[in-house]
C-alpha cells in the first residue's frame, strides 16, 4: 500500500489491514464503498436528555411597600428529546410557590410557575430565590431570582415591646412608641385595639420638638399567675399602602418569689 495512508474506521479496524485481507485494490474496493460506509458510523447514538429552559430566571417587582405582595409568573419549556419531570420546588424566606400547571413535560413542552412575593415588615433592597429540581442532567437545579425594594410609609420605634423576665405578678410596666412618618409627610390614627385585656394602650400623643407622627404609652399588667405573654397591638390608620400596623408584645411574667433574673454585664 506505498503512498497511501492508513485509515481507520470508527470501530478501530485499520482499512488498510481490511484491504490485503481481501486481496483487492483501492480501485477495486471503491464499488463496495456504499456497503463500507455504515461501518464508519458504528460509534453509539448518544441517549436522550431531558432539557429545561426558563425564559427568564430574574424578576425585579421594582417598589412596593411593607405588608404589599407582589406575584410573577415564570415560563420554562422542555427543549430536550426527553421527559423534564420537575422534582422539588423550594423558596426562601418571603416567597411563597404554586406547584408548576405540569410536572412532567413531554419534550417541546412548556409549563409555568407562579412566585409570589410578600413583604411584611421587610425593608429597602431585597433579593430573594427560588430553586427548581428537575431531572436534567445537565443543570439538575435551575435558581430563579425576584428582587426589588420594599419602601416604609411609617417608621415604628422600638418595633416590638420585649418586656423582659423581670415583671412579677401584680406588678405593671409602661413602654413607649414612637411612629414617624417617611415616605408621606403625615398620617392620621384612626384606631387602636389590643388583643389582651392587660395590654392598654393610651391616647395618641404628639411627638416632641414638632415631628410629625404619634407617640403611644402602652401600659402592661397586672397579671395574676406567672406565663409567657404573646399579645398584638394593632394600628389603624388612613394610609394608602400601610393601613394596619401590627406591634407584637412579648416577655415573661414570674412569680413574686421567684428571684430576678441576671442581667449581663
Amino acid at each position: 500500500m506505498r503512498g497511501h495512508s492508513v485509515t481507520t474506521w470508527s470501530c478501530g479496524l485499520p482499512l488498510c489491514g481490511l484491504l490485503r485481507a481481501l486481496r483487492v485494490s483501492a480501485a477495486r474496493l471503491l464499488p463496495f464503498a456504499f456497503f463500507l460506509l455504515p461501518f464508519a458510523f458504528c460509534l453509539p447514538a448518544s441517549a436522550a436528555q431531558p432539557r429545561v429552559e426558563f425564559t427568564e430566571t430574574t424578576f425585579d417587582f421594582g417598589a412596593i411597600y411593607q405588608n404589599e405582595e407582589v406575584s410573577h409568573v415564570f415560563v420554562f419549556r422542555n427543549t430536550g428529546d426527553a421527559t423534564l419531570q420537575i422534582e422539588e420546588v423550594k423558596s426562601t424566606c418571603g416567597c411563597t410557590v404554586a406547584m408548576p400547571e405540569a410536572r412532567e413535560l413531554p419534550p417541546g413542552s412548556e409549563s409555568t410557575l407562579k412566585v409570589t412575593f410578600r413583604s411584611g415588615t421587610f425593608r429597602d433592597r431585597v433579593t430573594k430565590h427560588v430553586y427548581v429540581d428537575s431531572n436534567d442532567p445537565a443543570q439538575p437545579r435551575v435558581t430563579l431570582t425576584i428582587q426589588g425594594v420594599v419602601k416604609v410609609e411609617v417608621e415604628v420605634e422600638p418595633r416590638g415591646i420585649y418586656l423582659g423576665q423581670g415583671i412579677k405578678v401584680g406588678e405593671t410596666a409602661e413602654r413607649t412608641i414612637e411612629l414617624t412618618p417617611v415616605e408621606v409627610k403625615s398620617f392620621r390614627i384612626t384606631g387602636i385595639t389590643s388583643d389582651s385585656p392587660t395590654v392598654q394602650v393610651g391616647k395618641p400623643q404628639p411627638l416632641p420638638d414638632k415631628r410629625p407622627g404619634y407617640r403611644l404609652i402602652v401600659t402592661f399588667g397586672p397579671l395574676d399567675q406567672p406565663g409567657r405573654v404573646n399579645a398584638r397591638i394593632t394600628v389603624t390608620t388612613d394610609l394608602p399602602h400601610t393601613k394596619q400596623i401590627v406591634i407584637p408584645v412579648y416577655g415573661k411574667v414570674i412569680a413574686q418569689d421567684a428571684p430576678q433574673p441576671m442581667r449581663p454585664q
